[in-house]
């Protein structure tokens, strides 16, 4: 037992002896950081040419971190659809979608900020016809574009489309601020 304690204190004096001598040097001058961007989450409504209205949210997470030097975003959703059917049937649709946004530089004062990007799409559907089911589940590709708008405060408007490429064909407007 003695020789276990020994070793483990003469490993923490080990491990504890370079962040020491660290703390002795004089930091390097280091140039300035960009400011972290916080992730920001928000509502939207969604006109799909397929799947009629829907509402949803998204979270916005800026990749800097990551990517440094490189103005990129991480953007995640959730839609649900109310899709037009035939009276005495039933029909649900939802998607998923995560996607990567490449945000384009502009003049500092304009108040548009648009993006480009694309990414995944997962999307269910399900229906009820004369009490017979169905469901289908499908991965599909997301080409998108948009921009986000200035504004004084903390909210921010946003309008995208987006193209749906894959098995649930269609294009689907969007909508909505981030906070």
């Amino acid at each position: 037992m003695r020789k276990l304690l020994g070793s483990l204190l003469l490993l923490a004096v080990v491990a504890a002896l370079p962040a020491a001598a660290a703390a002795q040097r004089r930091a390097a001058p280091r140039r300035a950081a960009a400011p972290a961007q916080r992730p920001s989450f928000g509502v939207q409504l969604d006109l799909g040419t397929e799947t009629d209205f829907g509402i949803g949210g998204r979270g916005v997470f800026g990749l800097q971190s990551l990517f440094p030097g490189v103005p990129l975003d991480g953007i995640v959703s959730f839609d649900y659809y109310f899709p037009s059917h035939p009276s005495g049937t039933s029909a649900h649709f939802w998607e998923i979608n995560g996607n990567l946004a490449y945000r384009l530089r502009v003049p500092a004062r304009s108040s548009f900020r648009p993006y480009l990007g694309g990414g995944l799409n997962i999307a269910h559907s399900s229906a009820t016809v004369a009490g017979v089911s169905g469901s289908s589940t499908d991965a599909d590709l997301n080409i998108l574009g948009g921009t986000t708008f200035r504004l004084q405060g903390e909210l921010t408007p946003f309008l995208e489309i987006r193209g749906v490429v894959g098995n649930a064909n269609q294009v689907v407007f969007t909508g909505g601020v981030r906070f």
